[in-house]
C-alpha cells in the first residue's frame, strides 16, 4: 500500500492537471454561439462552465474570441481600446496551465494570433508584428511536441498561406523572424483540419471557420476552380445561419457569376436579435444588387454606413452610393457621396483606395462604361457587351483612361465568357495603351494573360506576364495585383 499511494497521487494529480483544457460539449457548444455571433448566448455558457469547472483554460480561450470578433468585425476604436487589456490577463492565466498539454501552447498562440489581427485593424503594426512572431513560435513548438494535435494546421495554415502572397520587397520582413510559407502549404494544412472535421465529432464546431478561411485563400490568392466548387458543395450543404457561411456562399457564388443566387442567399440571412451585427454583408448585398442595377441597391450602403463604426469600405460604400446616383441621373448626389468618400473612412484597403483616387479626380465617369463594368462584375455578359459596343460610346470617351478602360472592360467580358484570343488581343490593347496610366487596367491586363497562359501551361509567359503586372504605377489595387501575381508565381514554381 505504501508504493501504491503515491503512484495513486501521481496519476490523479496528472489528471487534475490535464483537466485544466476540458474542450468538452459545453465548450464546444459555446464556440458554435460565437462563431454565429451570438456572443450572449455564448457568454451564458461560459458562466455555466466558470460554475461547474472554474479552473477550464478553454474559458478565457472562449473569452478572448468573442472580444477579438467584437474587435475585428465591428472596428469599434472604443471597444478595441476596452478589451485589450484583456490580453495580458488572459496570458497570465494560460501561461500556468499544465505544459504537458497541447492546448498550453495553442492557446496561447490563438491568443496572440487574434490579437496581432486586431491590432492591424487599428495600425498597430509593430506590436502586431511581434505577436504574430510570438504565435508562429509556439505553433510550431506545438506542432513539434505534438504533430498529431490537428488543431495546430488551424493557425499555422493560415499564416503559411498569408505569408506566401507577400510580395518579395517585403519578405524580409517576415524572414527577419524567420517565418516562411507558401500558400499550397497552407492550404494543405486547413484542408487537412477541414478533414479532420468531418471524421471526428469533438472537431466539428471548427468546420464554418475553416471552410471559412479556405474560401477566402482560395478565391483570392488559390484561384483553383476544383477546388473552389468543391468548397462550395460543402458550404451549400449548410444552412444559412452562421454569417461565416453567408458570406462565404456569396463570395464563391459572386466568383462564380451567379449574381442572383447570391443576392438570394445573403437576403435569406435573418440577423438573431441577440446576435453582434456583420454589417459588412450589407455592403456585399448592396453591392450584388448594384451589380444588377437594383432601384434599391442604395439602401443597404446608406444601412452600413449608419450602423458601420469603423472605417474599412466606408470611401468605397459612398463612392457606389453616388454610382447608384448617377446611374438614376442624379449628378448632384454623385458629386456629395464622392466628396463624403474624399472625407471619410480609411484607404488602407484597395477598394477603399480606388474610392479615394475617383473621388480626388474631378471628371465623372463615362455612364455606359460604368454601367459595362456593374454588369460585368455581376456575371451579366450579354448585358454588358451590349453597353460596350453601342457604336455612340465611342464619341462619349473624353480621356486616355476612358479609351484604355473600354479595351480592358471588352477584355474582361471575352475572358470570362470564354473568348479565350479575342481576351488576349484587348488585354495586349490596353497593356499598349495604358502602361503609362496609373489607373489599374494594364496592371490587371498583365495579370489576367498571367492567368490564361498558365491556364494554358504556357509557364514561362505566364511567369512574364506575373512579373509585368508588379511594374506598373497604378494606385488602384496594387496589393490585390501584386499578391495574386505573387501567388501565380508560387504556383508555376518550377514547372
Amino acid at each position: 500500500m505504501k508504493y501504491l499511494i503515491p503512484i495513486l497521487l501521481f496519476f490523479l494529480g496528472h489528471q487534475a492537471k490535464g483537466s485544466q483544457y476540458n474542450f468538452n460539449e459545453n465548450c464546444r457548444q459555446a464556440y458554435v454561439h460565437i462563431l454565429n455571433l451570438n456572443f450572449e448566448k455564448g457568454e451564458t455558457l461560459i458562466k455555466k462552465e466558470k460554475a461547474n469547472n472554474p479552473d477550464n483554460l478553454i474559458i478565457p480561450y472562449l473569452e478572448n474570441y468573442i472580444d477579438f470578433l467584437t474587435i475585428v468585425i465591428g472596428e469599434d476604436e472604443n471597444e478595441f481600446d476596452k478589451r485589450k487589456e484583456n490580453k495580458p490577463k488572459r496570458l497570465s492565466v494560460l501561461g500556468k496551465g499544465d505544459e504537458s498539454s497541447p492546448y498550453y501552447w495553442f492557446t496561447q498562440a490563438e491568443v496572440q494570433l487574434q490579437w496581432a489581427f486586431s491590432r492591424i485593424r487599428f495600425g498597430e503594426y509593430l506590436t502586431a508584428a511581434k505577436e504574430i512572431n510570438r504565435a508562429y513560435k509556439l505553433l510550431e513548438e506545438n506542432e513539434r511536441k505534438f504533430p498529431e494535435f490537428a488543431l495546430n494546421k488551424k493557425g499555422l495554415g493560415l499564416l503559411h498561406a498569408l505569408i506566401g502572397t507577400i510580395p518579395d520587397n517585403y519578405k524580409w520582413a517576415v524572414q527577419v523572424f524567420g517565418i516562411d510559407g507558401s500558400i499550397t502549404q497552407g492550404v494543405n494544412e486547413l484542408t487537412y483540419l477541414l478533414q479532420q472535421t468531418q471524421v471526428k465529432p469533438e472537431l466539428a464546431h471548427l468546420q464554418p471557420e475553416v471552410l471559412f478561411f479556405l474560401t477566402f485563400i482560395e478565391l483570392n490568392f488559390a484561384k483553383d476552380e476544383e477546388k473552389i466548387n468543391k468548397l462550395y458543395n460543402m458550404i451549400n450543404a449548410k444552412e444559412n445561419t452562421n454569417p461565416l457561411i453567408v458570406f462565404s456562399k456569396a463570395s464563391i457564388l459572386k466568383n462564380l457569376n451567379k449574381n442572383d443566387q447570391a443576392i438570394k442567399v445573403l437576403e435569406g440571412y435573418k440577423n438573431e436579435g441577440s446576435s453582434f451585427h456583420f454589417y459588412y454583408l450589407d455592403f456585399l448585398i448592396g453591392e450584388t444588387k448594384l451589380h444588377r442595377l437594383d432601384r434599391d441597391a442604395y439602401l443597404y450602403f446608406v444601412e452600413y454606413l449608419r450602423n458601420f463604426k469603423g472605417n474599412s469600405y466606408v470611401k468605397a460604400a459612398y463612392q457606389k452610393l453616388a454610382w447608384h446616383y448617377l446611374l438614376n441621373g442624379n449628378t448632384e448626389a454623385y458629386h456629395q457621396n464622392m466628396k463624403l468618400a474624399k472625407e471619410r473612412g480609411s484607404d488602407m484597403l484597395d477598394e477603399d483606395k480606388q474610392a479615394l483616387k475617383e473621388a480626388e479626380n474631378t471628371e465623372v465617369p463615362n455612364v455606359r462604361l460604368l454601367k459595362a463594368r456593374l454588369l460585368f462584375d455581376g456575371g451579366y455578359y450579354p448585358k454588358a457587351l451590349d453597353v460596350l459596343l453601342d457604336e455612340n460610346l465611342s464619341k462619349e470617351l473624353k480621356t486616355k483612361d476612358e479609351e484604355v478602360e473600354l479595351t480592358y472592360r471588352l477584355a474582361r467580358i471575352y475572358h470570362e465568357w470564354g473568348k479565350i484570343d479575342k481576351a488576349l488581343s484587348y488585354y495586349e490593347l490596353t497593356i499598349s495603351n495604358g502602361a503609362k496610366l496609373t489607373s489599374y487596367f494594364a496592371a490587371n491586363s498583365a495579370l489576367q494573360m498571367g492567368l490564361i497562359y498558365e491556364q494554358q501551361e504556357k509557364w514561362k509567359k505566364a511567369e512574364l506576364l506575373f512579373k509585368q503586372s508588379t511594374s506598373f504605377k497604378n494606385k488602384e489595387y496594387k496589393n490585390s495585383i501584386e499578391q495574386k501575381a505573387k501567388a501565380g508565381l508560387q504556383r508555376i514554381k518550377g514547372k
